[in-house]
């Protein structure tokens, strides 16, 4: 996870922690001021129990969405992590029909088609290895993307 991912999921669940710490506070609040009289006492017990009722609700909907948002972005890097090793898959197999092209090929045609064979197979065996590092790289870029 990168640093400024670590700060900003860690600044987010500190606010998290906080505003609920905050809710819990002005609760206690309420109740210890319950017995108390006045119009004054009256007026910010009202408000504050609106206040907090509205707090509580955005503070519900705020951790729905971070929750959604993380799990949707699980959802696309392992979908980028299946489409590289996919294409990944399909290069090797297509690398390994042309080298069993070829060998046939050479087993035909003598020397030189099987000089060719090996240049046709070291070409495919290096197709199907730039095919794996950029599937690798892809995945390491959507599993990096879901760090962030």
């Amino acid at each position: 996870m990168s640093e400024s991912n670590k700060s900003g999921s860690i600044s987010k669940d500190k606010l998290i922690a906080d505003m609920k710490q905050i809710v819990a506070d002005a609760d206690a609040l309420l109740q210890a001021t319950t017995d108390q009289a006045g119009k004054k006492i009256a007026d910010l017990r009202t408000r504050l129990q609106d206040n907090l009722k509205t707090a509580r609700s955005r503070l519900a909907e705020a951790e729905t969405t971070l929750v959604d948002k993380t799990a949707q972005a699980s959802r696309d890097a392992l979908q980028k992590i299946s489409d590289a090793a996919n294409q990944a898959a399909e290069a090797a197999a297509e690398a390994a029909q042309k080298a069993e092209e070829s060998v046939k090929n050479a087993a035909e045609s003598g020397r030189e088609a099987a000089q060719h064979a090996a240049e046709a197979a070291r070409d495919a065996a290096q197709k199907a290895v730039a095919a794996t590092r950029e599937a690798a790289d892809k995945a390491l870029e959507a599993m990096q993307n879901w760090m962030r």
